[in-house]
């Protein structure tokens, strides 16, 4: 994939990327667990059927049982967690260096991208702003985005 299309793909999913932190950010801060009480409860307090144990009796087995699936439960919630925080960090840092170098673009340049990407306005709303034509404003677009192009370039080339 070219540049152009690499930033132009950036600047047309900012949105959806805003709406992606957003909600790892919720699942981060309210994660779905099960906790340790409710599974050892749920396995230790479990009865036999017939038998002569009374209802109730925990064996040996069933609390070594219970005490594992407690290590395997915090294991798995802990994965979960790490996926949504290596998710996270990918996306924030992408989001991040896109709005710094929109951030370094010339006054109207930045304006623009701002409308068009970040805010989601139509060419005509933009135009209307910026009190010049809808073609006018798709140029100033263009060269805004050639302007991230040779940003992005420049540093992918120092790698």
């Amino acid at each position: 994939m070219d540049t152009k299309t690499y930033v132009v793909g950036l600047l047309e999913s900012y949105q959806k990327r805003s709406k992606q932190i957003d909600l790892l950010h919720y699942e981060l801060s309210h994660p779905a667990r099960v906790s340790e009480n409710e599974m050892i409860g749920a396995l230790a307090l479990a009865h036999g059927e017939g038998g002569d144990r009374p209802g109730g009796h925990a064996s040996d087995k069933t609390l070594y049982i219970a005490l594992n699936y407690q290590e395997r439960t915090e294991e798995a919630n802990q994965i979960g967690a790490d996926e949504v925080v290596e998710q996270l960090v990918t996306l924030e840092k992408e989001q991040e260096r896109l709005k710094y170098y929109v951030s370094l673009l010339k006054a109207r340049h930045k304006k623009v991208i701002q409308m068009f990407y970040f805010d989601e306005m139509t060419p005509d709303e933009v135009a209307e702003t910026l009190q010049v034509t809808v073609r006018y404003a798709h140029s100033i677009k263009s060269n805004a985005i050639n302007e991230l192009v040779s940003m992005y370039e420049y540093v992918d080339g120092l790698r």
